[in-house]
């Protein structure tokens, strides 16, 4: 049974008050946050919804900020998490959930309540080893206070769920590749990617060029992702003899725009390989035939794909093709633009071109696929 108000309230102020031998409180108003992003354009709607959905009156307090790779889902976060500071008095916790980090695995729901724990005050020793006396810990110290989570890059809704405190003073955004429709009374926000003239502003902002318009060859070689975006303002600003025309002639005529697409820590190919590699390593024969479903578009320069078209190229039977394309769009690699009809987004046609080069791998199933 949850323990009623009177009891939650004082095992916080146990708790509170636990942490040094003199009875001074532990408790820690959290200030996480990152910096919020120096250029940020567009999304004004998205960011008034997702406002709204964090004042309780739609959403349940909670908002799912989702899309594919570079396509600003994080940066959305933390700018609409600055303006609200204000209205969370209790603080701000950030937590990377670690979905989509190459080299690294998501985190357990375990080490996510641990680690929100920590950052509240309770000693490691204090933290409960069972995940649901966790969560119900985690949700008592947050039930009388005002404080916002933002849960970035999560995996699945199975992986967030034990997080989301039940305080209506709270409110949570998630980022994720995933919707996360199993995640019950959040307020959804699929991301595009930026039109036109937000990609030539940001451009302009981010690289000190004055002069790109939105019919510059860079806004459509960038795909009009904020990701790709940066890393060409990150080029230009770095080499003032470059000029915007000269990078777009780079872009076109390289073998793969991913190439040219990566400078420093940032990179798109690195956060496709992310996505990609969870899908390969995965032991779920969805997630295979998901990875050898995008091999085989970059093989065949498929423009859109459905289910039936599909399962005549490779051998599968319907229910199957179909599975593994509604995968690819579950993770953002592709986009379903109508009813069963699914589109790789720009770069990641690129990308699909790129690992269709590759050995098929060692799985019979998948050497079958790519013969097919």
């Amino acid at each position: 049974m949850e323990p009623g108000k009177p009891v939650r309230e004082a095992h916080v102020e146990v708790l509170r008050g636990s942490g040094t031998r003199d009875g001074a409180s532990r408790w820690v108003r959290p200030a996480q946050l990152p910096p919020a992003p120096a250029h940020f354009v567009g999304r004004a709607d998205v960011r008034e919804g997702i406002a709204r959905a964090l004042s309780g009156t739609v959403g349940g307090g909670v908002a799912v900020v989702s899309g594919t790779a570079g396509v600003g889902k994080s940066a959305l976060a933390l700018r609409v998490a600055h303006t609200l500071e204000e209205r969370f008095s209790g603080g701000q916790l950030h937590l990377n959930l670690r979905a989509t980090e190459p080299g690294s695995a998501p985190l357990t729901v375990e080490e996510a309540l641990a680690s929100l724990l920590r950052d509240l005050g309770v000693r490691s020793g204090d933290v409960p080893g069972h995940p649901d006396a966790a969560s119900a810990l985690l949700r008592s110290l947050l039930a009388p206070t005002r404080t916002l989570l933002v849960l970035d890059d999560a995996a699945s809704a199975a992986q967030v769920r034990p997080l989301l405190p039940a305080g209506p003073g709270c409110g949570v955004v998630v980022t994720s590749r995933s919707p996360l429709t199993a995640l019950d009374g959040a307020a959804r926000f699929p991301l595009r990617p930026l039109s036109d003239e937000e990609s030539a502003a940001l451009l302009r902002a981010a690289s000190g060029r004055d002069d790109i318009t939105a019919r510059h060859p860079l806004v459509a070689l960038t795909g009009r992702l904020p990701l790709a975006l940066r890393v060409v303002a990150a080029r230009l600003a770095a080499r003032r003899a470059l000029t915007p025309d000269a990078l777009a002639t780079q872009l076109a005529a390289a073998d793969s725009r991913l190439d040219l697409l990566d400078y420093d820590d940032l990179g798109v190919r690195r956060s496709l390989d992310a996505a990609f590699g969870a899908l390969t390593a995965s032991d779920r024969r969805t997630d295979q035939d998901a990875a050898l479903v995008l091999r085989h578009i970059g093989a065949l320069g498929l423009p859109f794909c459905d289910a039936p078209s599909l399962a005549r190229l490779t051998g599968f039977d319907a229910a199957r093709a179909e599975a593994a394309l509604e995968r690819l769009a579950d993770v953002a690699l592709l986009e379903e633009t109508a009813y069963g009809r699914f589109e790789p987004y720009d770069l990641v046609r690129d990308y699909a071109r790129e690992r269709a080069a590759e050995p098929c791998g060692h799985s019979p199933a998948g050497c079958h696929f790519a013969s097919a």
